[in-house]
């Protein structure tokens, strides 16, 4: 083995939360913790996937669906420390966001619309991806992001302004007549 040299390095974790999303005191907190202390994420890695940093949610779905009679004595503990747990990383994410929310501004439904039929645009061929070139035609992931924008009409019906609601349905026709003709030249 190679002998380690002092390099003068100090190695500190500067991490601003745990890993349940609780704010750390970093001044009062050991530079390494033993991992008992730590709390158990919410979501768990997948074991065996192709990556091994890879974050299931379906796994995290299992876990909630599984009898909690199996994982703990009282059946309702691990739901309330979930439950803990996500209202401590949004109180923890409101805190970090605090200066900055007053700066932005709400992001228009718009810009969603936008997201989302620019998306179609470029499977259906219409318009070129952000770095310049040419998508393949993908009608599958094409009507995707038209029945995205669809669900999104269905579910926003009654609760868009005028102007939101004529650009949502106008871009929805486009793409829709876009999609038809491009399946029937197939």
């Amino acid at each position: 083995m190679a002998e380690e040299k002092e390099t003068g390095f100090k190695i500190t974790d500067r991490r601003k939360f745990n890993p349940d999303g609780t704010p750390r005191d970093i001044e009062d907190e050991p530079a390494a913790q033993p991992a008992a202390q730590a709390p158990e994420p919410v979501l768990k890695e997948v074991a065996g996937s192709a990556a091994d940093n890879v974050v299931s949610f379906e796994a995290a779905k299992k876990e909630r669906a599984e009898p909690q009679s199996e994982q703990t004595a009282e059946p309702g503990a691990a739901a309330s420390e979930q439950k803990q747990a996500t209202a401590a990383a949004e109180r923890a994410y409101n805190q970090a966001n605090a200066g900055r929310a007053a700066q932005a501004a709400e992001p228009p439904f718009m810009t969603l619309i936008d997201l989302l039929a620019a998306q179609a645009a470029m499977f259906l061929g219409i318009a070129e991806a952000p770095d310049g070139r040419q998508l393949p035609v993908d009608l599958n992931a094409a009507r995707h992001f038209i029945d995205l924008l669809g669900a999104l009409e269905q579910k926003t019906k009654g609760n868009l302004t005028p102007d939101e609601a004529e650009m949502l349905e106008s871009v929805l026709a486009y793409l829709r007549m876009q999609f038809v003709a491009l399946s029937r030249g197939r």
